[in-house]
């Protein structure tokens, strides 16, 4: 599918491979309209349908992920593939950007989802000066795991950091057999602007909101503990049918 400029594109919340909800991919979409992206970043490519989005609204596209990107994938030409570990693949990508003096208008972080990894990932970009006026888009949020490697920056003290939402669209809880009481999905986003500081002790969030993430863990741990209880309750009566 080619992009017009002008023309609606409904398609792109449905067409191809994804992983996205429609709800992450209309924010990507609007994310990408807004920065339209000079220079972007994909950490994590999995089937390539984010890499695709982020193809059509950029001028050129970094993406990194563990292993070589299908063939169906190599039509698009403005996308420079590097396969192997983003912890040792971004900070080199990143340092010859910045020698270049080039910025990083738009990284999309979906790569590594453990804690640790996401962590060095989001901590590799800030670090950067290739990374000065760039919206940085996490995927997974809402994951425990991923949340956990996100909290462990410290968003509040990164001085370049001028907003963060790490709930701008927020995940589900599965239903499904497969991840059942697994939450997955959400996506944050990070607004780095080094000409714009935040006042004295003004956080990079807005306190005005509860963490939504922490609202669904709560939820699902009360759903469990119901469902749990009722096992048990069942499993009491059926015994003491027996014994009659």
């Amino acid at each position: 599918m080619v992009d017009r400029p002008g023309e609606p594109n409904l398609a792109a919340l449905f067409d191809g491979p994804q992983q996205m909800s429609v709800g992450e991919r209309a924010a990507l979409e609007g994310f990408l309209e807004l920065a339209k992206p000079a220079l972007a970043i994909e950490i994590g490519r999995a089937e390539g349908g984010s890499l695709r989005r982020i193809a059509a609204h950029s001028a050129e596209v970094h993406s990194l992920d563990l292993v070589a990107p299908p063939a169906e994938l190599a039509e698009l030409e403005q996308v420079h593939f590097h396969t192997g570990d983003s912890h040792e693949l971004l900070p080199s990508l990143l340092a010859e950007l910045a020698s270049a003096g080039r910025n990083v208008d738009l990284a999309l972080v979906d790569g590594d989802h453990s804690a640790d990894g996401v962590r060095r990932d989001l901590e590799d970009l800030l670090a950067s000066p290739a990374v000065s006026r760039t919206l940085i888009l996490i995927h997974d949020t809402t994951n425990e795991e991923v949340r956990a490697g996100v909290d462990r920056v410290d968003l509040d003290r990164a001085a370049k950091v001028a907003y963060a939402d790490l709930d701008a669209v927020s995940g589900r809880l599965f239903r499904a057999e497969s991840l059942r009481n697994q939450l997955w999905g959400g996506l944050g986003v990070v607004v780095v602007d080094d000409a714009r500081t935040r006042g004295p002790g003004e956080p990079a969030g807005d306190p005005r909101f509860f963490d939504t993430a922490a609202l669904l863990r709560e939820a699902r741990a009360r759903r469990i503990g119901r469902a749990r209880h009722a096992a048990r309750r069942l499993r009491r009566r059926l015994i003491a049918l027996g014994r009659r």
